[in-house]
């Protein structure tokens, strides 16, 4: 195997299922996170423990699929690497759970401040309560990353593809690590400085809704911003409420179904044992007579059959309350209980119609996405069709129950249903056992308000840490530059011009993007609330400077100039690309795959 290969080849039979077992002896895991349900397991069907599967850096993967190991292996790498990381995934919820579970990598995780969060794209399929706790918004730190920037990548190697199908490992391992250092060389670097000032400008637009977040503000009578962070915490605290249902509440709701049952099959028994077949004495079919008297018997007996199952049912829960009398109809017990059933039939209605909404934003998506044949287009509309209908009729039942509340709410249409590009909003369609309607952030004005500030909030985080990395950026282009001058004029004197030419060539190749680079940056800085600066600074690590290098004069920017030229047609495509560390990169081999 080549040396470069070999080097980037990581293996993962260590984080396979099968060697769980040995490294589970004598492990528990911390009660704190076992205790933490975000209500998502059931709703994605990749979080099931049989087909749980990650790729979070680069792996080439042979007929196996995708396990859960590799995420492990992934995870482990960075964190040796990197140290803290916060990463997105798009059933991040679950796969934290499992890192924090693992017997070795979770120890380390939590060592690390290992951070698994959801992103932007998926974290709205998420219900709310878990967007809570795992998306970038509400998460300190994480600025405005969208924590998407795989989706971005894909769509540009997915040409690599045909060219790899049918190599060999050796061949097809080249190609990929080949691809990935041009386009780190060619593609990353250049359009580095287009990544810094997307996202600075991005995040003045974010700052300059400040204004209308004030104004929105008086019209709902916050007075203080410190409202909005009372309200996540209320609203976290509401929906952990309407995550589970109290015991006795439950019990409760159970008994009296069951008394009405009882009272149902009691009502028919009575009809049954009142019931007597009629023979017509013109006719003298013994046979028939005969049949009829034994189904009315056996349906006798069936109902009997079920009153006494019912009934025992029904003694076995008023020994678990403690009942010394049996509800009846009209009495406070049974009309309260009656309530919290109608509720629960409002809220499986709720689910049913979020549901079929959750596949109905999926397959609008996977309809408009680049890449899809016509034939499939064809197909998922017509399966759009007829999902369209299943909405309707759930739209319907959901009206029926929540007109038998209590409290009747509001029927939903459906233009109200197919305008919820955001299924977080069903959550607050959801009744609990106070009225969260009247709540502040509950009320779309409210809600819209309260992710402005958290918005705003990450904006700062943003500007904060775009303020460091230009300066270090610009630092890094003349010390590198320096460096690379001093080398030649050394390789000059001790071996000649010829290797001097070769360090020359490489010198014009690593710098040949750096006036585009700070055209940019000194575009940026002219703008209107930029605050940081573009000054090169003093390097930490002073081993490979012999002198200080002399301050780099940051070139005039030329007339009509925007910062969005150098091949950067795209600037939104560019967004997504951040810099790219030579420790990170790792092509994973899968040793137990059959290879072809």
């Amino acid at each position: 195997m080549p040396h470069w290969l070999d080097q980037c080849t990581l293996h993962f039979d260590k984080w396979a299922k099968e060697g769980l077992e040995e490294m589970m002896k004598g492990y528990s895991s911390d009660p704190e996170w076992n205790e933490q349900e975000d209500g998502c397991s059931e709703r994605w069907s990749n979080m099931h423990e049989e087909i749980t599967s990650r790729a979070l850096v680069v792996l080439d993967m042979i007929q196996s699929g995708e396990l859960a190991k590799y995420g492990f292996a992934v995870v482990n790498h960075l964190l040796n690497v990197i140290g803290q990381v916060a990463a997105g995934y798009d059933i991040g919820c679950k796969f934290g759970k499992m890192v924090n579970a693992h017997p070795v990598l979770g120890p380390l995780a939590r060592e690390k401040g290992f951070k698994s969060l959801v992103g932007a794209f998926h974290g709205h399929a998420h219900n709310r309560r878990c967007q809570l706790c795992h998306l970038a918004t509400y998460v300190e730190g994480v600025g405005l990353e969208d924590l998407e920037e795989c989706e971005s990548f894909f769509s540009q190697s997915n040409a690599l593809a045909p060219c790899t199908r049918y190599a060999s490992a050796f061949h097809r391992q080249q190609a990929i690590v080949t691809y990935l250092k041009h386009k780190d060389t060619f593609d990353t670097y250049q359009s580095l400085s287009l990544l810094l000032v997307t996202k600075y400008k991005r995040a003045l637009e974010v700052r300059r809704t400040w204004t209308v977040l004030k104004e929105t503000m008086a019209k709902l009578g916050v007075e203080d911003v410190s409202v909005f962070e009372e309200w996540l915490k209320l609203e976290k605290a509401c929906l952990d409420e309407l995550s589970a249902e109290p015991l006795m509440e439950t019990l409760k709701m159970e008994y009296y179904q069951k008394l009405v049952n009882l009272d149902e099959a009691e009502a028919r028994l009575s009809v049954l044992r009142g019931a007597v077949t009629h023979e017509d004495p013109s006719q003298q079919d013994y046979q028939q007579n005969t049949s009829a008297t034994r189904r009315l018997e056996t349906q006798r007996r069936h109902a009997m059959e079920l009153c006494d199952k019912i009934l025992l049912a029904v003694q076995d829960l008023e020994m678990r309350m403690d009942l010394r009398d049996r509800w009846t109809p009209g009495c406070a017990e049974w009309s309260e209980a009656a309530v919290l059933v109608a509720n629960r039939r409002y809220q499986r209605a709720l689910d049913k119609l979020q549901g079929l909404v959750i596949a109905r934003l999926f397959e609008l998506t996977k309809c408009h996405m680049s890449g899809t044949g016509y034939k499939m287009r064809k197909h998922i509309a017509k399966a759009l069709q007829a999902r369209s209908r299943a909405i309707k009729t759930a739209i319907e039942q959901y009206n029926t129950a929540a007109a038998a509340l209590e409290v009747p709410r509001e029927p939903l249409s459906w233009e109200e249903v197919v305008d919820y590009t955001f299924l977080s909003d069903f959550d607050l369609l959801r009744t609990s056992r106070r009225d969260i309607l009247t709540e502040g952030w509950a009320q779309p004005a409210g809600r819209d308000a309260m992710d402005n500030y958290f918005k705003i909030l990450c904006a700062n985080e943003e500007i904060k840490r775009l303020n460091i990395e230009i300066p270090r950026f610009i630092t890094y282009m003349r010390d590198e530059e320096a460096f690379l001058r001093r080398q030649e004029e050394r390789v000059r004197i001790e071996h000649g011009d010829a290797l001097a030419h070769q360090v020359a060539l490489y010198r014009e190749q690593q710098g040949r993007f750096n006036d585009g680079h700070r055209y940019r940056l000194l575009a940026l800085s002219k703008l209107p609330g930029f605050s940081g600066s573009i000054m090169p600074g003093v390097p930490v690590n002073k081993e490979r400077l012999e002198e200080q290098a002399p301050q780099s004069q940051l070139p005039e920017v030329p007339e009509g100039f925007n910062g969005a030229t150098l091949g950067d047609e795209d600037e939104e495509d560019s967004d997504g690309e951040a810099e790219t560390l030579d420790a990170t990169f790792v092509v994973l081999r899968i040793t137990e795959d059959t290879d072809k």
